[in-house]
């Protein structure tokens, strides 16, 4: 699918659709994130269904998000997959003139709209799920690479007493000034 067709799904159109519920789903891959220029997320499988409740005044949006993110694990440096799942509801609300919403969860849009793009709310939604630390067996399956794990413990570990004999001779220089 080209890029100009694949986000061309995160554009909900209500303005011919009837009153009441209907469903539609979209899917966040690669390409989505890549747009974004994120670089802790190198990559995504993650299924949104929205359900669209279309009123006279207002577009109630239930967005159900399940899938995979994939990132570098904090500790080994290898891919990890991270599980996410939640979900969220979002109001577009019709006025006559369009203003801030102190709510993060409702949006006033211009009356005559027909159309809104669910992409940055998606995106925020979703990385909001993205853990600060992402490590092996805490945030994401699999297990860290145990070679990486021992080269960094070994990188890590404290001088020994004779590594730090060399400088046994600057204990002893005085540094006083004698009056």
């Amino acid at each position: 699918m080209k890029e100009k067709d694949y986000f061309k799904q995160f554009d909900i159109c209500f303005g011919n659709l009837s009153f009441g519920k209907h469903s539609l789903s979209v899917e966040v891959k690669d390409t989505f994130f890549e747009k974004f220029e994120i670089e802790d997320v190198t990559g995504a499988d993650v299924q949104v269904l929205i359900e669209l409740e279309r009123k006279e005044t207002l577009v109630i949006l239930h967005f159900e998000m399940q899938g995979d993110l994939y990132s570098i694990c904090d500790l080994c440096l290898e891919k990890i997959s991270i599980p996410v799942a939640d979900s969220r509801n979002l109001i577009l609300k019709f006025v006559s003139e369009p203003c801030q919403s102190d709510d993060e969860d409702i949006v006033f849009i211009k009356e005559n709209t027909y159309s809104y793009n669910v992409e940055q709310v998606i995106f925020e939604y979703i990385y909001a799920l993205m853990p600060m630390r992402k490590v092996h067996g805490e945030t994401g399956s699999g297990t860290c690479n145990q070679e990486m794990l021992s080269l960094i413990e070994n990188a890590t570990q404290k001088p020994t007493e004779r590594e730090d004999a060399r400088w046994e001779a600057l204990k002893y220089i005085d540094l006083e000034e004698d009056k």
